[in-house]
């Protein structure tokens, strides 16, 4: 376990508290699984948000990674709540398996892409794909959609989309959706740039590099090894440790999409020394960490420093 990785576990418990919260957690509620409060709870709107739902995520890595201080290791209950929220995102999606973010009735490519790269993950963590055999079946119409579907004007989509069809694709032993896989993976290294870059609307964006790269990652250890997705993995990591300052931030004036998030997990998989720069800012209280960012990106954001301390704490680098 390096020190720096060892930073970003706090943050990662206090924000899987937090997003305990949004959950609805009455067995015996018809929303029940649900992580969209606004929904469930105060009834302002009248959708779910799909990405919220990522929540599952999020509890199955509490559940499931042992570390000092996380007192969610191993509960019964974070168990239960991550499957719930997968069973509630199975049963609100679109008769085309396609989910919604912003209003009623979306197919949004980005919620579909990020949810079901989560539902994997979770799948894997909490039991695999023989504890999940139903789910895994139903999800198939979701990675139908996301095979035939695409948004090349956005990096970190494409990666998420990837991670999902992967990540099934391993789980299921599906050669459907390992071709879609290798498809899609192939869309992904077209798109990169020759530096490395994963375009965001036609600009570079380190930020939402970071997300893509944290994508990447997942697949290079889904798949195995990959020498070209590590080859790409390594030059966006270039990119963003010549981009970050002293205290691991990015200058937002200078990204395409304005952020100002870094997701640590792709620097802790190989090591970055850039990953040092975060830490200290995170000690200094100088960058955004998940507790800070509003309720539907708080979820994303600490799920990957829970990846990002489990990274650090691996004894050999990515690939």
């Amino acid at each position: 376990m390096t020190a720096s990785a060892a930073r970003f576990l706090g943050p990662a418990v206090n924000t899987t508290a937090r997003a305990l919260g949004l959950a609805d957690r009455d067995a015996g509620s018809p929303t029940f699984g649900c992580c969209d409060r606004n929904y469930w709870h105060y009834k302002i709107i009248d959708f779910a948000n799909a990405r919220f739902q990522e929540a599952g995520h999020l509890f199955a890595l509490a559940y499931a990674i042992e570390a000092p201080g996380n007192a969610f290791f191993r509960k019964a209950r974070m168990l239960e709540w991550g499957r719930a929220a997968w069973r509630f995102w199975l049963a609100r999606r679109n008769s085309d398996g396609s989910l919604a973010e912003v209003y009623p009735n979306e197919h949004s490519f980005c919620a579909t892409a990020f949810s079901a790269a989560g539902f994997v993950e979770s799948v894997a963590r909490l039991g695999g794909a023989p504890a999940w055999a139903d789910e895994l079946a139903k999800a198939a119409a979701t990675m139908d959609w996301l095979a035939e579907n695409r948004n090349p004007d956005v990096g970190n989509q494409m990666a998420a989309s990837l991670h999902a069809l992967t990540g099934y694709a391993r789980l299921t032993g599906d050669p459907k959706h390992a071709s879609a896989a290798a498809a899609r993976r192939a869309d992904v290294l077209a798109m990169a740039q020759s530096d490395g870059t994963l375009p965001e609307y036609g600009g570079r964006d380190l930020g939402y590099q970071t997300v893509s790269l944290a994508s990447l990652v997942r697949v290079l250890r889904i798949s195995r090894g990959d020498p070209e997705i590590e080859a790409l993995i390594r030059k966006g990591l270039a990119l963003v440790e010549s981009g970050l300052d002293a205290d691991g931030r990015a200058d937002p004036a200078k990204n395409s999409r304005g952020t100002q998030f870094v997701y640590p997990s792709a620097l802790a998989a190989f090591n970055s020394p850039a990953l040092e720069r975060i830490a200290a800012g995170l000690a200094r209280g100088r960058i955004l960490r998940p507790v800070w960012m509003d309720d539907r990106y708080c979820i994303a954001f600490a799920s990957d420093y829970w990846l990002a301390f489990a990274e650090g704490s691996r004894a050999d680098v990515a690939g």
